[in-house]
Protein backbone atom coordinates (compact mmCIF):
# COMPACT_ATOMS: atom_id res chain seq x y z
CA UNK A 1 0.00 0.00 0.00
CA UNK A 2 1.57 3.28 -0.91
CA UNK A 3 0.92 6.43 1.22
CA UNK A 4 1.57 10.19 0.01
CA UNK A 5 1.43 12.55 3.45
CA UNK A 6 0.23 16.07 3.18
CA UNK A 7 0.87 18.58 5.83
CA UNK A 8 0.55 21.91 7.19
CA UNK A 9 2.36 23.91 9.66
CA UNK A 10 2.21 27.55 10.79
CA UNK A 11 5.56 28.22 11.99
CA UNK A 12 4.93 31.09 13.93
CA UNK A 13 7.01 34.48 12.68
CA UNK A 14 9.67 32.98 10.51
CA UNK A 15 11.75 35.66 9.81
CA UNK A 16 14.35 36.38 8.12
CA UNK A 17 17.10 38.25 10.79
CA UNK A 18 16.36 41.90 11.17
CA UNK A 19 19.46 42.76 9.70
CA UNK A 20 18.49 40.50 6.32
CA UNK A 21 15.12 41.43 6.42
CA UNK A 22 13.56 42.64 2.63
CA UNK A 23 12.16 45.56 2.07
CA UNK A 24 13.34 47.06 5.71
CA UNK A 25 10.44 44.83 7.15
CA UNK A 26 10.76 45.09 10.82
CA UNK A 27 10.02 41.47 12.61
CA UNK A 28 8.33 42.66 15.82
CA UNK A 29 10.70 39.99 17.19
CA UNK A 30 12.84 41.40 19.77
CA UNK A 31 16.62 41.26 19.34
CA UNK A 32 16.04 38.78 16.32
CA UNK A 33 19.02 37.93 15.29
CA UNK A 34 20.92 35.36 12.75
CA UNK A 35 21.61 33.01 15.62
CA UNK A 36 17.98 32.72 16.46
CA UNK A 37 17.26 32.71 13.11
CA UNK A 38 19.63 29.77 12.23
CA UNK A 39 18.51 27.96 15.55
CA UNK A 40 14.35 27.94 14.53
CA UNK A 41 15.43 27.11 10.88
CA UNK A 42 17.37 23.91 12.58
CA UNK A 43 14.34 23.28 14.48
CA UNK A 44 11.23 23.11 11.53
CA UNK A 45 13.84 21.38 9.58
CA UNK A 46 14.00 18.91 12.01
CA UNK A 47 10.21 18.92 12.21
CA UNK A 48 10.07 17.35 9.16
CA UNK A 49 12.51 14.95 9.78
CA UNK A 50 10.73 13.84 13.02
CA UNK A 51 7.55 13.49 10.50
CA UNK A 52 9.71 11.04 8.32
CA UNK A 53 11.01 9.15 11.14
CA UNK A 54 7.33 8.71 12.39
CA UNK A 55 5.47 7.88 9.03
CA UNK A 56 8.44 6.37 7.31
CA UNK A 57 8.55 9.21 4.57
CA UNK A 58 8.68 13.33 3.96
CA UNK A 59 5.08 14.62 3.71
CA UNK A 60 5.00 15.41 -0.07
CA UNK A 61 3.19 18.68 -0.01
CA UNK A 62 3.70 20.76 2.69
CA UNK A 63 1.55 24.19 2.98
CA UNK A 64 3.20 26.51 5.72
CA UNK A 65 1.88 29.80 7.19
CA UNK A 66 3.74 33.13 8.58
CA UNK A 67 6.35 32.98 6.18
CA UNK A 68 8.26 36.18 6.02
CA UNK A 69 10.51 36.16 3.04
CA UNK A 70 11.62 34.07 0.38
CA UNK A 71 15.08 33.27 1.63
CA UNK A 72 13.61 31.28 4.58
CA UNK A 73 12.07 28.93 2.31
CA UNK A 74 15.41 28.65 0.14
CA UNK A 75 17.25 28.28 3.73
CA UNK A 76 14.40 25.57 4.53
CA UNK A 77 15.53 23.57 1.36
CA UNK A 78 19.29 24.38 1.18
CA UNK A 79 21.29 21.09 0.35
CA UNK A 80 21.65 20.05 3.92
CA UNK A 81 18.01 19.60 4.03
CA UNK A 82 15.66 16.52 3.85
CA UNK A 83 13.60 19.02 1.63
CA UNK A 84 16.55 19.86 -0.29
CA UNK A 85 15.32 18.89 -3.62
CA UNK A 86 11.34 20.03 -3.06
CA UNK A 87 9.94 22.91 -5.26
CA UNK A 88 8.62 26.47 -3.32
CA UNK A 89 5.67 28.45 -4.11
CA UNK A 90 5.61 31.74 -2.38
CA UNK A 91 4.26 34.98 -3.71
CA UNK A 92 4.53 38.01 -1.34
CA UNK A 93 1.17 39.25 0.78
CA UNK A 94 0.02 42.81 1.20
CA UNK A 95 -0.31 41.92 4.98
CA UNK A 96 0.45 44.45 7.60
CA UNK A 97 2.99 42.23 9.27
CA UNK A 98 4.87 41.31 6.22
CA UNK A 99 3.77 37.48 6.69
CA UNK A 100 2.27 35.33 3.49
CA UNK A 101 1.79 31.51 3.55
CA UNK A 102 3.46 28.86 1.03
CA UNK A 103 3.60 26.05 -0.26
CA UNK A 104 6.47 23.63 -0.36
CA UNK A 105 6.05 20.37 -2.90
CA UNK A 106 8.22 16.94 -3.80
CA UNK A 107 8.76 17.93 -7.78
CA UNK A 108 9.40 13.73 -8.29
CA UNK A 109 5.59 13.00 -7.31
CA UNK A 110 3.91 15.89 -8.55
CA UNK A 111 4.05 18.84 -10.88
CA UNK A 112 2.52 22.10 -10.91
CA UNK A 113 0.71 23.36 -13.64
CA UNK A 114 -0.36 26.76 -12.38
CA UNK A 115 -0.57 28.90 -9.50
CA UNK A 116 -2.37 31.86 -8.25
CA UNK A 117 -2.79 34.59 -5.26
CA UNK A 118 -5.94 35.17 -4.21
CA UNK A 119 -6.91 38.32 -2.47
CA UNK A 120 -10.03 39.52 -1.21
CA UNK A 121 -10.04 42.81 0.66
CA UNK A 122 -13.42 44.03 2.75
CA UNK A 123 -12.09 47.30 1.98
CA UNK A 124 -9.43 49.73 0.61
CA UNK A 125 -7.54 50.62 4.12
CA UNK A 126 -4.55 49.34 5.47
CA UNK A 127 -6.11 47.91 8.45
CA UNK A 128 -7.84 45.24 5.46
CA UNK A 129 -4.58 44.29 4.28
CA UNK A 130 -4.05 40.39 4.95
CA UNK A 131 -2.26 37.03 4.19
CA UNK A 132 -3.10 36.08 0.50
CA UNK A 133 -4.60 32.73 -0.41
CA UNK A 134 -2.61 30.56 -2.49
CA UNK A 135 -4.09 28.17 -5.16
CA UNK A 136 -2.26 25.92 -7.02
CA UNK A 137 -3.47 23.36 -9.43
CA UNK A 138 -1.07 20.00 -9.08
CA UNK A 139 -0.21 17.00 -11.27
CA UNK A 140 0.24 13.42 -10.45
CA UNK A 141 0.66 10.53 -13.03
CA UNK A 142 -1.48 13.20 -15.35
CA UNK A 143 -4.33 13.33 -12.74
CA UNK A 144 -4.89 16.90 -11.31
CA UNK A 145 -5.88 18.32 -8.26
CA UNK A 146 -6.18 21.83 -6.64
CA UNK A 147 -4.81 22.57 -3.48
CA UNK A 148 -5.52 26.06 -1.23
CA UNK A 149 -2.99 27.31 1.62
CA UNK A 150 -4.52 29.71 4.08
CA UNK A 151 -4.19 31.73 6.66
CA UNK A 152 -7.31 34.05 7.79
CA UNK A 153 -7.66 37.14 10.00
CA UNK A 154 -7.01 36.19 13.31
CA UNK A 155 -9.41 36.81 16.45
CA UNK A 156 -7.02 39.10 18.17
CA UNK A 157 -8.67 42.26 19.43
CA UNK A 158 -11.69 40.87 20.44
CA UNK A 159 -12.19 39.15 16.98
CA UNK A 160 -11.98 42.73 15.43
CA UNK A 161 -11.09 41.36 12.63
CA UNK A 162 -14.61 38.75 12.16
CA UNK A 163 -16.06 40.43 9.70
CA UNK A 164 -12.98 40.54 7.09
CA UNK A 165 -12.48 36.60 7.81
CA UNK A 166 -16.25 35.79 7.13
CA UNK A 167 -15.86 38.02 3.73
CA UNK A 168 -13.06 36.00 2.92
CA UNK A 169 -14.98 32.67 3.47
CA UNK A 170 -17.85 33.72 1.72
CA UNK A 171 -15.12 34.51 -1.31
CA UNK A 172 -13.69 31.30 -0.90
CA UNK A 173 -16.94 29.41 -1.47
CA UNK A 174 -17.80 31.08 -4.56
CA UNK A 175 -14.20 30.30 -5.85
CA UNK A 176 -14.91 26.40 -5.10
CA UNK A 177 -18.03 25.80 -6.27
CA UNK A 178 -16.91 25.98 -10.11
CA UNK A 179 -14.62 23.63 -8.98
CA UNK A 180 -16.94 21.41 -7.05
CA UNK A 181 -19.66 21.22 -10.79
CA UNK A 182 -16.32 19.94 -12.58
CA UNK A 183 -15.98 17.50 -9.98
CA UNK A 184 -12.45 18.67 -9.23
CA UNK A 185 -10.48 17.32 -6.01
CA UNK A 186 -9.86 19.68 -3.58
CA UNK A 187 -7.60 19.97 -0.50
CA UNK A 188 -7.90 22.81 1.70
CA UNK A 189 -5.11 23.53 4.52
CA UNK A 190 -4.63 25.91 6.79
CA UNK A 191 -4.88 28.07 9.86
CA UNK A 192 -8.65 29.17 9.49
CA UNK A 193 -8.62 30.98 13.04
CA UNK A 194 -11.71 29.47 13.45
CA UNK A 195 -12.57 25.55 14.83
CA UNK A 196 -13.79 23.01 12.60
CA UNK A 197 -17.09 23.87 14.50
CA UNK A 198 -17.52 27.25 13.37
CA UNK A 199 -20.90 27.45 10.66
CA UNK A 200 -18.51 29.54 8.59
CA UNK A 201 -16.15 26.36 7.30
CA UNK A 202 -19.04 24.31 7.70
CA UNK A 203 -21.16 26.10 4.58
CA UNK A 204 -17.59 26.13 2.73
CA UNK A 205 -18.28 22.58 2.81
CA UNK A 206 -21.23 22.10 0.76
CA UNK A 207 -22.15 23.14 -2.60
CA UNK A 208 -25.29 24.86 -4.50
CA UNK A 209 -27.61 22.14 -3.94
CA UNK A 210 -26.39 21.52 -0.44
CA UNK A 211 -24.53 18.45 -0.98
CA UNK A 212 -21.48 18.29 1.49
CA UNK A 213 -18.41 17.82 -0.65
CA UNK A 214 -16.05 18.58 1.78
CA UNK A 215 -14.93 16.34 4.67
CA UNK A 216 -13.55 18.25 8.12
CA UNK A 217 -12.02 14.96 9.96
CA UNK A 218 -10.55 18.09 12.29
CA UNK A 219 -14.28 18.18 13.31
CA UNK A 220 -13.86 15.07 15.64
CA UNK A 221 -10.67 15.70 16.88
CA UNK A 222 -11.82 19.19 18.28
CA UNK A 223 -14.90 17.24 19.93
CA UNK A 224 -12.11 15.00 21.50
CA UNK A 225 -10.07 17.60 22.79
CA UNK A 226 -7.47 17.08 20.35
CA UNK A 227 -6.41 20.72 19.59
CA UNK A 228 -3.31 22.20 17.31
CA UNK A 229 -2.74 25.39 19.17
CA UNK A 230 -3.60 26.82 22.37
CA UNK A 231 -4.57 30.76 23.55
CA UNK A 232 -4.53 31.44 27.08
CA UNK A 233 -4.78 27.50 27.84
CA UNK A 234 -7.59 27.39 25.93
CA UNK A 235 -7.15 24.65 23.03
CA UNK A 236 -8.03 25.16 19.52
CA UNK A 237 -7.86 23.44 16.46
CA UNK A 238 -7.69 26.53 13.61
CA UNK A 239 -5.25 24.29 11.70
CA UNK A 240 -7.14 22.18 9.57
CA UNK A 241 -6.90 19.71 6.21
CA UNK A 242 -10.71 19.90 4.61
CA UNK A 243 -10.90 18.02 1.31
CA UNK A 244 -13.02 16.49 -1.21
CA UNK A 245 -12.75 12.59 0.04
CA UNK A 246 -15.14 11.12 -2.86
CA UNK A 247 -13.27 12.75 -5.90
CA UNK A 248 -9.65 12.29 -4.33
CA UNK A 249 -9.88 8.61 -4.09
CA UNK A 250 -11.82 8.11 -7.16
CA UNK A 251 -9.10 10.01 -9.35
CA UNK A 252 -6.37 8.89 -7.43
CA UNK A 253 -7.39 5.54 -6.61
CA UNK A 254 -7.09 6.25 -2.65
CA UNK A 255 -8.67 3.66 -0.26
CA UNK A 256 -8.35 5.29 3.01
CA UNK A 257 -7.30 8.89 3.92
CA UNK A 258 -6.30 9.45 7.61
CA UNK A 259 -5.78 12.70 9.25
CA UNK A 260 -4.03 13.41 12.64
CA UNK A 261 -2.69 16.53 14.71
CA UNK A 262 1.03 15.71 14.74
CA UNK A 263 1.95 16.19 18.54
CA UNK A 264 5.00 14.51 19.06
CA UNK A 265 6.55 15.00 22.43
CA UNK A 266 9.64 16.79 20.53
CA UNK A 267 6.93 19.40 19.60
CA UNK A 268 6.15 19.91 23.15
CA UNK A 269 7.24 21.67 26.21
CA UNK A 270 9.62 19.56 28.34
CA UNK A 271 8.24 20.44 31.61
CA UNK A 272 5.58 18.41 33.02
CA UNK A 273 3.46 21.24 34.09
CA UNK A 274 3.17 22.67 30.65
CA UNK A 275 3.75 19.55 28.30
CA UNK A 276 0.29 19.52 26.26
CA UNK A 277 1.26 22.80 24.66
CA UNK A 278 3.02 23.59 21.98
CA UNK A 279 7.38 24.61 22.61
CA UNK A 280 6.93 27.88 20.91
CA UNK A 281 9.80 30.14 19.75
CA UNK A 282 8.57 33.19 21.62
CA UNK A 283 6.81 33.70 24.58
CA UNK A 284 6.11 37.16 25.01
CA UNK A 285 9.15 39.52 24.27
CA UNK A 286 11.04 36.46 25.98
CA UNK A 287 12.45 34.06 23.32
CA UNK A 288 12.42 30.28 24.53
CA UNK A 289 13.85 28.99 21.47
CA UNK A 290 11.28 26.71 20.50
CA UNK A 291 9.76 25.48 17.30
CA UNK A 292 6.14 27.02 16.31
CA UNK A 293 3.42 28.10 18.89
CA UNK A 294 1.01 25.49 16.65
CA UNK A 295 1.30 21.56 15.69
CA UNK A 296 1.35 20.48 12.37
CA UNK A 297 -1.78 18.79 11.07
CA UNK A 298 -0.97 16.09 8.47
CA UNK A 299 -3.51 13.91 6.08
CA UNK A 300 -2.44 10.46 4.90
CA UNK A 301 -3.58 8.95 1.09
CA UNK A 302 -3.56 5.58 1.46
CA UNK A 303 -3.96 4.12 -1.37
Amino acid sequence: MSTKLLMFYNVENLFPPDSDSPDNVITGLRNWDAYKYKQKIRKITNAFRFVEEDHGQLPSIIGLAEIGSKSVLEDLTDENSPLHSYGIIYEKSNDSRGLSVAMLYDKEKFSVLSFKTLRFPLGENSEYHTRDILQVELSSDGKTFQVFVLHLPSQRNRDSKKEQRYFIFQKLKETLEPLFDKGEPIVLMGDFNENPDSEAIKKICFDKMHNQLLINPFEEMFQKNQFSTFHDKQGMVFDQIIFTEKTLKERFNVKNIRAEIYTTPRLRNKDNKNGKYPFRTYSGSRFIGGYSDHFPVVIGLEG
